[in-house]
């Protein structure tokens, strides 16, 4: 009986031991991940970081963290941040967001408010920290502008997962529930109900280097993005789209999606509410998706983006997007 109580008390002291080594591993290793952010160019600030979940978990928490990039102008700060470890499994980690962030943008500071915003990141057992899926979720989602605009969200749900070990190549998966777009988009199509049903996105990214620790010196950039199955469901406005655009030598798009839209008349005002084009060339797309649509209801056009330019059917929209 003697043995057996000493071999319990002995393994409760090296579990204390490995834990009590492993939070101050954690502790010193997010502290020179914030100083190694602030050498690159970084402007990380913050309240104070700890660890506890003794005795089963790391839990790291940070009070008033700040990171911005003077070099683009983003920013984002927080009154505080979780991020928990189970401590038999490391590499498996749940951040929880807070209610409210602050995003700061060129175009004016964005306020995001959420019920339950967690993230669940697993990531391969070993020094390069590999990413293998990624997990994000909450409800009751809202975001605000300073610039007078408002959308909200029933649920959100997020999801990647690695194609294969090692790679660079990852599934997304995206649900938005219940969007409700802000009230100046609801305005110019009243025939439409407030609500979105569905924003679904599922489709498979290629980047130029893995997802992980050494991120930050390699830059993953997105290389590929095959759209299997994008679907936008709007009372009886629908869009759906599926095709490939890949990163040209400049890194600009290149390729194309099909599109397929229902009620297409429906999209015309809110491409004016969303500041696609004017009240006064509406007329013109109009006219021209009727020519196209050949008296149908339904249309069906690619989305090209092909020497730098992007087009929509025969229509020219302008310059391709940069993916990277």
């Amino acid at each position: 009986m003697r043995g057996v109580l000493a071999l319990v008390v002995a393994m409760i002291v090296l579990w204390g031991g490995y834990w009590f080594a492993g939070s101050r591993g954690l502790e010193r290793g997010a502290t020179a991940w914030v100083e190694a952010q602030r050498a690159a160019g970084a402007q990380i600030q913050h309240g104070g970081i700890t660890v506890g979940g003794f005795p089963g978990r790391f839990d790291l928490s940070v009070t008033d963290p700040q990171i911005a990039d003077p070099a683009t102008g983003l920013s984002w700060r927080a009154p505080e941040m979780q991020i928990f470890a189970l401590a038999y499994k490391p590499w498996h980690v749940i951040a929880a967001f807070p209610p409210e962030q602050t995003f700061a943008t060129p175009a004016g500071e964005i306020t995001l408010r959420s019920e339950g915003l967690r993230a669940s990141l697993v990531v391969e057992p070993g020094s390069a920290l590999t990413l293998e899926r990624l997990r994000l979720s909450g409800t009751e989602l809202g975001l605000t502008s300073a610039l007078g605009w408002m959308v909200t969200a029933d649920e959100l749900r997020l999801a990647t997962r690695q194609v294969s070990p090692g790679g660079a190549e990852h599934e997304l998966g995206i649900d938005i529930l219940g969007l409700t777009p802000d009230a100046a988009v609801l305005a110019a199509v009243p025939e439409l109900p407030p609500v979105i049903e569905t924003v679904h996105l599922d489709a498979i990214g290629t980047f130029s280097a893995p997802l992980d620790r050494h991120a930050g010196q390699t830059a993953p950039a997105l290389q590929a993005l095959q759209i299997k199955d994008l679907r936008l469901v709007w009372g009886d406005l629908s869009l759906s789209g599926q095709g490939t655009i890949r990163a040209d030598d400049q890194g600009l798009a290149s390729g194309q999606i099909d599109l397929a839209l229902t009620n297409w008349r429906k999209a015309v005002p809110l491409l004016v509410a969303l500041g696609f084009t004017t009240p006064e060339v509406a007329p013109t797309w109009e006219n021209a998706l009727a020519y196209l649509a050949a008296g149908s209801d339904d249309l069906a056009l690619p989305l090209t983006y092909r020497n730098g330019r992007a087009s929509l059917g025969p229509i020219p929209l302008g310059p391709a997007p940069a993916l990277r």
